[in-house]
């Protein structure tokens, strides 16, 4: 029986070491556990380090500028952002979380 992408992510997220307790800076939180108004976490497709993940042709996040990431997050959810999933995750996030996600990646080692 071959396991579902979904399962695949639950099971990555669920065998990974918490990033981010409660307490911790909004940023952290919201890239290891995700937001209520569902932009998913994003160590489930970047990686716990958040260095990328291959297999799922998505690039490393951790340590590139704030900047970097806000154009990203507002090219993803432009209609010219065509990836689907990074558009759920752009959309769902509102201008200050998009802002402590960025602080956070930033302030982490490439």
């Amino acid at each position: 029986m071959r396991a579902s992408p979904s399962s695949f992510l639950i099971a990555l997220a669920l065998s990974m070491p918490a990033i981010a307790q409660a307490g911790e800076a909004p940023g952290a939180r919201i890239v290891a556990q995700g937001t209520p108004s569902g932009a998913p976490a994003c160590v489930a497709c970047h990686g716990a380090d958040l260095h990328g993940i291959t297999a799922l042709k998505s690039p490393a996040i951790a340590g590139r500028p704030a900047s970097y990431i806000l154009a990203r997050l507002a090219h993803y959810a432009s209609p010219e952002g065509h990836n689907a999933q990074m558009k759920q995750v752009a959309t769902a996030l509102s201008p200050a979380d998009r802002q402590a996600v960025a602080d956070y990646l930033a302030g982490l080692k490439p």
